[in-house]
């Protein structure tokens, strides 16, 4: 098996193994486990998890491992080496957290399914090298860098200068660098960079340019007939003595008797795959086989006319209106009253409130905070004040305790002298934790609200408190931190944030990954309703990215991923809190244009993007009674014989989306994310009374409701004149047809086809 993945690079290893037995230290590899049968017992930096059937792991460079598979057991064993994976991928702060054990909610059947092709070819094709072998192993490399790969969290700046240093070292390690070129490069003095490197690698300069060089002589060694006098040249190392050391430092051996041992190898006879082994693999390859899915729905519901349960109005609970400061700009202001106008939001959510810049010096000038105030209170917002939030740079709980006590002990009179209690019992005020999966800083934390919180409640006792906008991850243990660290905060409510992201500690650094399953924000709903929180339960803020630069933002796979989402989530909890309201209220230099990626309901200029139309459709299931729903449909009706019908052909960014920077897509890239196809759904309503009815149907598609699409037909051109802003405004509105139906045996038959990320409501109306 190894000779095919020797081709690409003699560096890594493929095995598939009956009964494994393995133990390595430290590995220099990355290696892929995948239990095709059996039990394994599997200790990892010495923590114990037990493999079972189907289970995929993978086990990281510089980890520990053990593995002890029972009698019978059938294992693949890939092992990658960091010049397989350097060709594409960042390798020095970029690792992998694919682990079916811990996370068995992601979804792992790409993974599996590029395996077993893998492993079918090695077994029962001839054992010659072609294209179709190598076309395999990257593209399971592909699929696992797209779905599990994850980074060291930095700041933006520092990750820009890591990125720079890496490449121009991959690019030329074969000269002579100094760590002083190196200094200069990034404009740091030498003292510094070198520190800054450490930290940032977890390795000096010296050996990671070493480390770089002898990856690509053992490549040489292994697959030239280059003298190693040559190889050390070619490589950096001005001394073949030099090279000589480092080598036997790293191999305990020589290059010359590494190069012979290697090629003795090579030249043995190939160990024949049992007929055993064959036979558990097509054994298992038979039970993996699935029936192919018709690209076609039939669903039937039937009309309760004793369901009076009304809908629960969620979706439009919470209005993230911005950093507070942004409100006094007028032009957000108009946008934020035509948002209002449409969708009727409960809270209008601000945070940065309590700033020195907005406090003035003396942290007790109101004017500026009163007209912030004012400006919700004039647009029908009851004020939902966010503390703690960190916003360029600051939060709250960093005023010294002394002052921030007499802060808001002061902010809660002003409020109870300029707009009563009563309408401030009907406010909230929310308390933010940062990263309170750190012991510390949740202790932080709890220090904080206490304070703040027995401070408000002391002025303001009908004023709901709560916390924290926990940010909800796999990793994040919700009843143990809420019941343990944290039980002696008061809450009224707690609140949580909800982005496709997965973040772990990994040797004292914070690691994150985009997560890739297409139902994240339910699992994780569901998760949080089984932990029991005796407390309402608000998503003050969710969406499918944080990124205020991702060109999806503003496509029309944003508008159905809000219709998917809504549709899933809206009846669990008690708010939620789309992010955000416009484009105006984040600062986006990254972009200029007519759509600027984003995270707006609509654009700098006020246009609506698909994203809004999802919400207005929504907005016009106010007053209805739920009857039933599924994944794709939600089923409501009036008490004057009207049905409601929202649905969505939701198609979820294929591996490419997430192999991208996804604050850097290109405009004319955005099709090649989604596998284009149509769907054809017939949908049946029962126990209709017979009769005329209306029937009018509002769909988003590419041809209609795509502000993106339109932008598209003119090219992007980001300098449009004022009649092009209208005319696109008039173009990217919802189709709309209405028919008149007959309804006879009580039953209504709607037959529709759908495009790719189209959404549309269905009204239904009996004619008097």
């Amino acid at each position: 098996m190894s000779k095919i993945i020797h081709y690409l690079d003699s560096q890594s290893d493929i095995r598939l193994l009956a009964d494994a037995q393995l133990y390595y230290q430290e590995i220099r590899t990355t290696d892929l486990l995948f239990l095709l049968q059996g039990k394994a017992e599997l200790v990892v930096d010495g923590k114990k998890s037990v493999m079972k059937k189907d289970d995929i792991i993978v086990i990281n460079k510089q980890e520990s491992y053990k593995l002890l598979a029972e009698e019978g057991s059938l294992l693949f064993h890939f092992s990658i080496s960091q010049y397989l994976l350097s060709q594409a991928l960042e390798v020095e702060r970029e690792g992998f957290y694919c682990n079916s054990i811990e996370q068995p909610n992601r979804n792992y059947q790409s993974i599996r399914q590029s395996i077993i092709s893998i492993i079918d070819l090695l077994l029962f094709e001839n054992d010659k090298t072609n294209f179709l072998h190598i076309s395999k192993i990257y593209h399971l490399l592909n699929e696992l860098s797209s779905l599990f790969l994850e980074k060291t969290i930095e700041s933006f700046e520092e990750d820009q200068r890591i990125q720079k240093i890496t490449r121009v070292i991959k690019e030329q390690y074969y000269d002579n660098l100094s760590l002083s070129q190196m200094a200069t490069l990034v404009h740091m003095d030498v003292a510094y960079f070198s520190k800054f490197f450490k930290k940032n690698l977890g390795i000096n300069f010296k050996d990671y340019l070493s480390n770089v060089r002898m990856q690509h002589a053992v490549r040489d060694l292994l697959e030239t007939e280059k003298p190693i006098t040559q190889i050390a040249i070619d490589n950096g190392f001005f001394s073949v003595n030099g090279f000589n050391k480092k080598f036997k430092e790293r191999y305990n051996t020589s290059p010359s008797v590494y190069r012979k041992n290697y090629r003795v190898k090579e030249k043995a006879p190939a160990v024949l795959v049992s007929e055993e082994i064959k036979d558990t693999f097509s054994r298992y390859k038979k039970q993996q086989q699935r029936p192919v899915i018709s690209n076609q729905t039939f669903r039937q519901y039937e009309i309760s006319g004793e369901n009076r349960e009304p809908i629960k109005t969620s979706w439009a609970n919470i209005l993230n209106v911005g950093e507070a400061k942004f409100v006094l700009n007028s032009k957000l202001r108009q946008q934020l009253s035509a948002i209002q106008q449409n969708l009727k939001f409960k809270y209008g959510r601000i945070w940065a409130l309590l700033t020195p810049e907005l406090l003035g010096e003396s942290l007790s000038r109101y004017d500026t905070i009163d007209e912030i105030i004012d400006s919700l209170v004039i647009l029908g917002l009851t004020p939902w004040i966010t503390i703690n939030k960190i916003s360029r740079g600051f939060k709250e709980s960093e005023y010294p305790r002394e002052k921030w006590r007499n802060l808001i002990h002061d902010f809660c009179l002003h409020l109870l002298n300029r707009y009563g209690s009563q309408a401030v019992s009907q406010w909230k005020i929310e308390i933010v934790a940062s990263a309170p999966e750190d012991v510390e800083s949740a202790k932080r934390y709890r220090t904080f609200y206490q304070l703040t919180s027995s401070i408000c409640k002391t002025l303001l006792p009908e004023t709901a408190i709560g916390g924290g906008t926990f940010i909800v991850t796999n990793d994040l243990k919700i009843e143990e931190l809420l019941n343990g660290c944290l039980a002696d905060c008061c809450f009224d409510f707690y609140s949580f944030a909800l982005f496709p992201y997965s973040n772990r500690l990994v040797r004292e650094k914070r690691n994150y990954q985009r997560v890739t399953d297409p139902d994240f924000l339910k699992n994780q709903v569901q998760r949080l309703k089984k932990s029991d929180l005796k407390r309402p339960i608000y998503i003050s803020e969710w969406s499918s990215t944080v990124s205020r630069s991702n060109r999806l933002n503003d496509t029309l796979y944003k508008g159905t991923f809000i219709v998917k989402s809504l549709i899933d989530i809206f009846d669990q909890v008690d708010g939620l809190g789309y992010w955000l309201s416009t484009d105006l209220a984040q600062k986006n230099t990254h972009y200029h244009g007519l759509l600027t990626g984003g995270n707006g309901l609509v654009t700098k200029n006020g246009l609506l993007k698909p994203a809004m139309h999802a919400m207005k459709f929504f907005d016009q299931l106010r007053g209805t009674y739920f009857q039933t729903k599924d994944d794709r449909h939600l089923v409501c009706a009036s008490e004057e014989n009207e049905y409601f019908i929202l649905g969505h052909y939701y198609v979820h960014p294929n591996n490419l989306y997430f192999l991208k920077d996804e604050s850097h897509l290109k405009l004319t890239e955005i099709e090649q994310f989604f596998e284009a196809s149509d769907h054809e759904e017939e949908l049946v309503l029962t126990n209709i009374p017979n009769g005329r009815y209306e029937l009018r149907v509002f769909s988003c598609l590419a041809a209609h409701g795509d502000l993106f699409t339109q932008w598209a037909k003119l090219n992007f051109i980001r300098e449009l004149r004022g009649s092009d802003i209208k005319y696109l405004e008039a173009k990217s509105t919802h189709l709309q047809t209405l028919d008149e139906i007959e309804v006879t045996n009580n039953r209504i038959v709607i037959q529709k086809h759908l495009e790719t990320n189209e959404f549309y409501e269905i009204n239904i109306r009996k004619r008097q």
